[in-house]
């Protein structure tokens, strides 16, 4: 490397710091929910527990099924019958719960929670997060717009993490910071600051925090609950947790 090379380099490099810190430091950009959205694409909501990730990814779904004519996928691969059948009564009539990615259709929203388990961190090396893996690389060629729900990053297949183009925050606690990859660790300090200065609980449970992973900025908004929400289906994914076993981190 010649003198002029390992320079522009130097400059390279501060110049990624610099962008770096900028979006990190700056204020959110206020937009509509709906424009923050991707679709085709993958999307990530992370947050404490009773903050309103699933409600959220709901949300979307509503959103997206009004402005594109979507229909959505519930992805509950270990949900028993009698517990499928209960809460298919109070989805609307175009989201339908399946227990096979294979049964995903093209052109359709997709809702991950990770009470299913089968994207869990610890099953990375398997044939199952292989399989996760390649659906996730044909997303934007099946028109579909995943959506996955967890905590925080470091209990989801690394593969995930790399493929998400939006990263949606509820509002999450000091101890996400400590627990997250490293990689996330920053947005979410971000994260918990932003939430942190807004007042009143109500108003922190409508806000959201976005991190666009394409052009590398914050955006912040408000979202509600679909007009379906109900505490019955608010559960639901705490009933598969105990059924099955799975809860803990």
């Amino acid at each position: 490397m010649t003198p002029t090379q390992a320079e522009r380099l130097k400059k390279l490099r501060e110049k990624k710091t610099e962008e770096y810190a900028r979006a990190i430091l700056s204020e959110p950009e206020k937009v509509s929910l709906y424009s923050a959205i991707p679709y085709p694409g993958v999307v990530m909501i992370m947050g404490d527990i009773r903050t309103g990730k699933t409600g959220l990814a709901h949300e979307i779904a509503e959103i997206m099924h009004s402005r594109r004519d979507l229909p959505a996928i519930l992805h509950l691969p270990h949900i028993d019958e009698k517990l499928r059948k209960s809460t298919q009564h109070i989805l609307p009539k175009w989201m339908k719960i399946t227990t096979k990615r294979n049964e995903w259709k093209d052109r359709a929203v997709v809702i991950y929670d990770e009470a299913a388990r089968s994207a869990h961190a610890r099953r990375s090396q398997s044939g199952d997060a292989v399989e996760l893996d390649d659906m996730l690389a044909i997303a934007g060629q099946r028109e579909q717009l995943i959506i996955f729900i967890s905590h925080y990053s470091r209990k989801l297949d690394l593969n995930v993490c790399t493929s998400v183009h939006r990263i949606i925050w509820k509002r999450p606690t000091y101890a996400h910071q400590l627990w997250e990859r490293d990689e996330m660790a920053d947005f979410t300090a971000k994260a918990y600051d932003f939430f942190r200065a807004i007042k009143g609980d109500v108003s922190q449970k409508r806000a959201c925090l976005i991190l666009n992973m394409q052009d590398f900025g914050f955006l912040q908004c408000n979202n509600n609950l679909p007009k379906w929400w109900t505490d019955q289906l608010s559960r639901v994914f705490k009933e598969i947790q105990i059924r099955n076993g799975s809860l803990g981190p």
